[in-house]
Formats: C-alpha cells, sequence, structure tokens
C-alpha cells in the first residue's frame, strides 16, 4: 500500500483530507483527489474500522458517495 500511494505521488497525484464523520467505532473520510492529468478533482470516501478499545484499523471500506459512507457509521 504504502509503495502504491509512492508510486501516486511521484506521479503527481495527491490526496487531501475534506471530511471526517465519527460514528463509534468508525470513522468515514471524504478525500480530494487530484491528478497532473485530470481536468478536475474526484472525490472518494473511505469508512476505518477500529478495533474495540484498540487504535488498530481492522477493516478499510471503499464507498461510492458521501450517503453510503455516513450509512455505514450507523450499522
Amino acid at each position: 500500500m504504502v509503495d502504491l500511494l509512492r508510486q501516486h505521488r511521484l506521479s503527481g497525484r495527491r490526496f487531501e483530507p475534506q471530511e471526517f464523520v465519527e460514528g463509534g467505532r468508525r470513522v468515514a473520510v471524504g478525500i480530494a483527489v487530484t491528478d497532473p492529468h485530470w481536468s478536475g478533482t474526484a472525490e472518494v470516501y473511505k469508512v476505518f474500522t477500529f478495533a474495540e478499545g484498540d487504535e488498530e484499523i481492522v477493516l478499510l471500506e471503499d464507498m461510492p458517495d458521501r450517503d453510503a459512507a455516513v450509512a455505514t457509521l450507523g450499522d
């Protein structure tokens, strides 16, 4: 994963967190993604699930949009 992000960065892609929404052991993160080869910015959402009573991430989910990301926080 680190190598993939490094490759993206070297090719000019940038990731900027835009929003954090917490819900229990989960956090939804909205990220703006830019690339010099694109004409605009893409927005992606990730949901991180943490182990109970721990800082360890046990699940990382890709979400199609903000509504889906926030909806998973209540699961």
